[in-house]
């Protein structure tokens, strides 16, 4: 397996992690501040987030070029004031993987969460517990196969991804180097590197199905 391949493969894992990482405090945070509140506020954040979920990864790599290239308004400001530049790095690819798994970990976890007997909640107020104690001791250990399911589902969705990255970003992740060496008629890299996607993927579909063999 030559440098490319495994470095593409530490480099597609870690940006996962890192957005995988990041995916999961947004959604519990907006979880924990959001899912007991019934407003036109809480509405329009669940769109945002889940809007990633009905639209071409194409157009939120656009989306992430316009706002945050070197000619938009906070790209100066970063590169002017911080010397920080984002596009064509590898914060950029990770900021592409969190808006398109940030709809898979908060869909799953808030679904999880909905399911829980509201009597448990109920009691546990009565009881004296606070807001905080009763979501971090009660409602997160209750639905802990959601969140390994989000965190799941979120890491393969970000292991390969794509059609936003590749405008945005000029990180070697699995799904690039696969579109190069196949754009350089590179055979023997091409199935090296689809035999590693597909390995890790199986692998993640067995836990998957471990986790979830209850409900299927």
């Amino acid at each position: 397996m030559n440098n490319t391949i495994v470095n593409s493969t530490i480099t597609s894992i870690k940006v996962s992690l890192i957005s995988v990482l990041i995916t999961f405090f947004i959604s519990i945070t907006f979880i924990y501040f959001n899912s007991y509140k019934k407003n036109k506020k809480k509405s329009i954040m669940d769109i945002l987030i889940l809007l990633p979920m009905f639209i071409p990864p194409s157009a939120i790599g656009y989306i992430i070029l316009i706002t945050l290239g070197k000619n938009s308004f906070i790209g100066v400001i970063l590169e002017k004031y911080f010397n920080i530049r984002i596009i064509f790095t590898i914060q950029a690819c990770i900021i592409a993987s969190v808006i398109v798994t940030l709809p898979l970990m908060y869909q799953s976890i808030k679904t999880s969460i909905f399911a829980i007997d509201q009597d448990i909640i109920n009691a546990s107020k009565l009881d004296g517990a606070s807001d905080f104690k009763i979501f971090t001791k009660i409602i997160l250990p209750l639905c802990k196969n959601g969140i390994y399911s989000g965190i799941l589902l979120s890491f393969a969705r970000s292991l390969g991804e794509f059609g936003a990255t590749i405008l945005v970003a000029k990180t070697q992740t699995l799904p690039m180097a696969m579109y190069n060496a196949i754009e350089a008629n590179q055979t023997k890299t091409t199935i090296i590197i689809l035999f590693v996607i597909l390995s890790i993927s199986i692998l993640l579909i067995i836990i998957y199905h471990n986790l979830n063999k209850d409900k299927i």
